[in-house]
């Protein structure tokens, strides 16, 4: 009696398309995940920027603050052109002591542009607001109070 050991041609290519697939689906995830965190760095960057202009502004006197309305900046850790801050300033309704301050972070990360200001230059064109709200926003905005 004759016994065959090893595998047919078929069952090896079989074993090899499945074995491809799933090293494929591993190197999806795996460049996934480098783009993922990169994203996330430049989250915390333009947070961290965010913050150490609230620090800033916090120095300011109350009667100063309205100096900072529509003023834009770059923000720290991006590269000169690919990142924009804007402040507003506005009273609040109910007391002339209180101030209510909005700092919103515009970024770019993969060539994309993360928040409303498309064109990076401050202020909310023709065709960027995409919620319609009438003012710019972005995933990186902080909101405080300042009184008196």
């Amino acid at each position: 009696m004759k016994r065959n050991s090893g595998f047919t041609m078929i069952e090896v290519l079989f074993t090899v398309g499945i074995l491809a697939f799933c090293l494929c689906g591993l190197l999806v995830t795996y460049i996934n995940m480098f783009v993922f965190s990169d994203l996330s760095r430049s989250f915390s960057l333009a947070t961290n920027a965010v913050q150490a202009k609230i620090e800033e502004i916090k120095i300011a006197s109350f009667d100063e603050l309205d100096s900072y309305d529509g003023v834009d900046f770059d923000l720290d850790g991006f590269f000169s052109g690919s990142s924009k801050g804007v402040i507003e300033v506005s009273d609040m309704e109910y007391s002339d002591d209180l101030k209510r301050i909005r700092i919103i972070a515009c970024f770019k990360s993969h060539n994309r542009v993360i928040g409303e200001d498309l064109n990076l230059n401050g202020s909310l064109d023709a065709e960027e607001d995409v919620n319609g709200n009438g003012r710019l926003d972005s995933p990186v905005e902080l909101v405080t109070l300042a009184v008196r």
